[in-house]
């Protein structure tokens, strides 16, 4: 008598293509046993390149059907389904693209693919808070050195080497895709606004030195403002730095302005 953890680890092992599964371990019934062993091999593999389509229609219409059938056996042998749930079987998408040669000698590939994901990640996340523009307006001056913001959890900053998102956007609307090349902005924001609508923008150089320091490194504003005095004027920081606040507490993207008197990150 077989034991079932070993039956069941062979007969995963068959499905994922690496291993023969014993015939004298089948129930012989009106399906022969190759054939019924086969359909449940192809039904594996097909459901996960479903998954994936699902996740990514764009770059599967990018890539047409003899590459997007490469990458997803290539992919599935990598990265085999581990979890009952679907929804993050494809996480290491972008990272797998960016590191196979025949698709990482085409960087826009792996960056439409990792723009897909971060469109998901923004649709999926959890709700929050949305800060106020007379929140701002009521601090006491004194208090704006220390502040620091708490973003809403579906903010989500990508940075953009190519023009992967002009690629995404035609195919979106069903026309020819430009050729791959340089992106004309560092990185795209991306959140879900207050009628939960995933929205996203191109983020230019000053915006993504300040976008880090508050976002990344949850830095304080005057910490932000220095950074922004490297490559802007000191007399031209303060105004900058205030219309980029105004506009993400516009755009409901600040849930929370946070104050840490001594210098430290506010609690959470």
């Amino acid at each position: 008598m077989i034991s079932l953890d070993p039956l069941e680890q062979r007969f995963l092992a068959h499905v994922r293509g690496g291993a023969e599964f014993p015939r004298a371990w089948c129930a012989q019934g009106r399906v022969d046993s190759d054939i019924g062993l086969s359909i449940y091999a192809n039904a594996y593999s097909a459901r996960l390149c479903e998954a994936l389509e699902s996740d990514h229609p764009v770059l599967a219409a990018y890539l047409g059907d003899a590459l997007w059938a490469e990458f997803c056996s290539g992919y599935i042998g990598a990265h085999p389904s581990r979890v009952r749930s679907l929804r993050h079987f494809g996480a290491q998408v972008p990272s797998w693209l960016a590191q196979q040669k025949s698709f990482a000698d085409y960087p826009a590939i792996a960056e439409l693919a990792a723009f897909e994901r971060a469109l998901l990640d923004v649709f999926d996340s959890a709700d929050g808070g949305r800060g106020d523009w007379s929140e701002l307006q009521s601090l006491d001056p004194a208090a704006w050195p220390g502040l620091r913001l708490k973003f809403h959890p579906s903010v989500r900053l990508l940075p953009t080497t190519t023009n992967a998102v002009e690629i995404w956007r035609a195919l979106k609307d069903t026309q020819s895709p430009p050729a791959a090349g340089a992106s004309s902005v560092p990185a795209r924001l991306l959140w879900r606004d207050r009628e939960r609508i995933s929205r996203f923008r191109p983020v230019e150089a000053d915006e993504l030195v300040a976008l880090r320091s508050l976002l990344s490194e949850q830095r304080n504003f005057a910490d932000s403002c220095e950074q922004l005095a490297v490559t802007r004027a000191a007399d031209e920081v303060p105004a900058l730095a205030l219309g980029f606040l105004r506009q993400w507490l516009d755009e409901g993207i600040i849930s929370q302005l946070d104050i840490a008197s001594d210098g430290a990150p506010a609690p959470r």
